[in-house]
């Protein structure tokens, strides 16, 4: 199949037809796509000839140019309008493409219950969203990404085996920590639970006030409490970063239990610049884990008239 790619007949290559799900990503069609044919999101793309090299390697949430949209509909049966409507209208917000790999656990697992082929959605790749709102869930890290970007599934979820197929391991123990935070059993310790349960609020708060959402807004009255929240944001992130750790006066930071749904600890990054704005965290803040660490710091200072969630 590979093969077919790479002679002159690929120039006049049809795609298996697609059906964007609700909520999915762009880059998420094109991953599903690429797999079907066994090759990595930046080959089908040049090698489909869809569109030039470089752009293949843009943001293809995105996808500024138009022509994209056009011959990928084409190509795939999909309507240009509904392809559009799956499109990311405003970039900052997003985590950078080549990390957006989180993912819900029971998301997943539902969607090959009902006999589809899981994906990733566009709202997960929000920087202020690192939870699950549908199943009240932590956001976990896809184990399988290329170079390039592109996330790989097990192939038993593409020819209909269901959530029976053989899965990575990763994303059994993940489905299990997801479901035990679902029903309310994690976290145990009372400071992670009400750190946890700050968070949700808090993230909830600003998915409703569509802070850090992906699309331009109609009505711009909460534009003043975005900037609030990215400063204090950036400024937190710049700290820990630098440091190591939170700010010291963060003394009720609690040692969460489970490091890998919420870390104080942060590595080295480029957070420094005088005029916080989105590429600080986009650049700085890779880790969910620690995006969440940051958040929920966030919220306790209570910014624009938040108080503890």
């Amino acid at each position: 199949m590979a093969d077919l790619l790479t002679t002159p007949l690929s120039r006049r290559l049809r795609l298996a037809r697609q059906t964007p799900m609700p909520g999915e990503s762009i880059s998420s069609m094109v991953d599903r796509q690429a797999q079907l044919w066994g090759v990595l999101r930046w080959d089908l793309l040049d090698q489909a000839a869809f569109i030039d090299g470089w752009l293949a390697r843009k943001d293809l949430d995105v996808c500024r140019k138009g022509d994209f949209l056009d011959i990928y509909a084409q190509k795939t049966g999909i309507e240009r309008q509904e392809l559009e409507a799956h499109r990311a209208e405003w970039p900052d917000p997003l985590i950078r493409s080549t990390w957006r790999h989180a993912y819900c656990p029971i998301c997943f697992f539902e969607d090959a219950s009902a006999g589809y082929t899981p994906y990733f959605r566009l709202d997960w790749a929000r920087i202020f969203l690192t939870h699950c709102r549908k199943h009240a869930c932590p956001l976990f890290q896809w184990p399988r990404v290329s170079q390039d970007g592109t996330r790989k599934l097990p192939h038993g979820w593409f020819v209909g085996e269901g959530p029976k197929a053989h899965a990575l391991p990763q994303f059994e123990q993940d489905l299990i920590l997801a479901r035990t935070y679902a029903c309310g059993a994690c976290p145990k310790a009372i400071g992670s639970k009400e750190a946890w349960d700050t968070l949700r609020c808090f993230e909830a708060w600003l998915y409703d006030m569509d802070v850090g959402a992906p699309r331009h807004r109609k009505d711009d009255q909460f534009r003043s409490i975005e900037r609030d929240v990215l400063c204090k944001t950036v400024e937190l992130a710049r700290f820990a970063t630098t440091h190591g750790r939170l700010q010291t006066d963060m003394s009720d930071v609690p040692a969460f239990e489970e490091q890998r749904v919420m870390s104080f600890a942060f590595k080295t990054a480029r957070v420094h610049t005088s005029n916080p704005a989105w590429r600080d965290l986009r650049s700085g803040l890779g880790s969910i884990a620690r995006r969440r660490a940051v958040l929920v710091s966030v919220a306790k200072l209570g910014v624009a008239g938040i108080q503890g969630g």
